[in-house]
């Protein structure tokens, strides 16, 4: 039997454990303007202001304090037009690291909504959205590369309250294919151990960088950046943190060497799905132009042009209709999936959302990921696998749709699923 049927008699204590889990340290505070979206464990709290408290004590101008201290968290970079124009050198700068001219953007983010609920802020742009001081005022900028150094340097004192946690795995998909399931799973299994990223724009940005760096001599800068903000996004002061997991945005699958280039030991994992039941997700409504998957359609990508004229030469790409627009987009993120798992030399892995949740529990985050995996955990991983993952409210459970698409999927669809996807997602079905 699957271990979704053997452990599902254990989902009744879920309710205990979801009350053991509050007690959590934490230092965030609660958005009493957003006190009904919150799990019910949450509502009408009366937890001590520490941020306020941290705030008052330390003053408000005392922005370094508040990020080194890990109460102000990175959120976002700006990478400026000559960011890795520092000098007219080769060299690292000094210090055995390479510069470069970034501004972090950081706040207080209540990291305990998201370990609480993932399905109510699913997103770290939800996060970030429902964190009290992560509005207006609250939000810190200033440059990212002194900041990193001296944030390396005060955890490496003796004492130190924070600690960095290296990255335990890197999650890539396809889009719209179960993705943000796996990361609230990897949340839910020890939300107090756990930290997990989804979607985050800081990870992306610098992965770019590195992909779209033509200059050799600023390639060392461009790594140093993507480490140093993992590094920053991994910093925590709360004790019992010790996984940090971050599920990329489904374009980033396009730089998984350069993820794999900065963290050459960390495991990641591709997420993918059936064609049809991916495009039905994007389109379902017959007539919609616009999706995520044609997105660029205004400025396509060299990849899509190349995957398109593969199949007609004489393709015009302007002329593809919506479908084989989105299908070609999809496909491109598929063929940069398989690339990079078969020079992955074992740390890249494959997973059909077919496969979901049981993959998870019976293979991935105990062998692929390492991660030691209890009754409790996976019980909280299987209730969280009921829920639906993107329900930005409280209690919303899921009901399986794969059937429903089959049923729905226009020929369009098909036609469209068949000739760009189907050939890619055969390749990646039999790894």
């Amino acid at each position: 039997a699957s271990t979704s049927s053997r452990l599902s008699s254990n989902t009744k204590n879920d309710d205990d454990a979801a009350a053991r889990r509050s007690n959590i340290s934490l230092r965030g505070i609660k958005n009493t303007a957003n006190d009904k979206a919150l799990p019910p464990i949450f509502q009408q709290s009366s937890r001590r202001r520490v941020y306020q408290r941290w705030k008052q004590r330390h003053g408000e101008k005392d922005d370094t304090a508040l990020i080194l201290s890990g109460e102000a968290n990175l959120v976002d970079i700006v990478i400026h037009r000559d960011a890795f124009f520092v000098d007219d050198t080769d060299s690292d700068g000094g210090g055995g690291r390479y510069n470069y001219k970034v501004t972090g953007v950081f706040c207080h983010v209540d990291f305990y909504l998201h370990k609480a609920d993932p399905s109510v802020v699913p997103m770290f742009r939800d996060l970030v959205g429902q964190s009290a001081h992560c509005k207006g005022s609250g939000k810190i900028r200033t440059d990212l590369n002194t900041m990193v150094q001296k944030a390396r340097e005060y955890d490496e004192r003796d004492g130190a309250i924070t600690h960095a946690i290296p990255p335990t795995g890197f999650v890539f998909h396809e889009s719209r294919c179960g993705s943000t399931l796996v990361a609230n799973s990897l949340m839910a299994m020890e939300p107090d151990a756990n930290r997990v990223y989804s979607e985050s724009s800081p990870p992306l940005n610098a992965a770019q960088a590195v992909s779209r760096n033509k200059v050799p001599k600023h390639d060392g800068r461009a790594i140093q950046l993507l480490r140093d903000v993992v590094y920053m996004m991994g910093r925590t002061n709360e004790i019992n943190e010790k996984r940090l997991f971050f599920k990329v945005q489904s374009i980033g699958v396009k730089s998984i060497q350069a993820f794999q280039r900065a963290f050459p030991t960390t495991p990641w994992i591709f997420v993918h799905r059936d064609p049809v039941q991916v495009m039905m997700s994007h389109l379902k409504d017959k007539g919609r132009t616009k999706a995520v998957c044609t997105r660029s359609r205004s400025a396509p990508p060299k990849d899509l042009v190349d995957l398109v004229k593969t199949y007609d030469a004489s393709a015009k790409i302007s002329k593809l209709s919506v479908e084989d627009y989105c299908a070609a987009h999809l496909a491109t993120l598929c063929e940069a999936a398989y690339s990079a798992y078969e020079r992955s030399e074992g740390r890249g892995k494959i997973v059909d959302y077919k496969d979901l949740p049981d993959a998870l529990i019976e293979d991935i985050i105990p062998n692929h990921f390492a991660q030691p995996i209890d009754d409790e955990a996976i019980a909280r991983i299987l209730k969280a696998s009921q829920s639906y993952s993107k329900a930005r409210t409280v209690g919303a459970s899921w009901v399986e749709d794969s059937d429903r698409k089959d049923k729905a999927a226009r020929p369009e669809i098909r036609s469209a699923s068949d000739k760009y996807l189907l050939p890619v997602f055969e390749r990646l079905k039999n790894t």
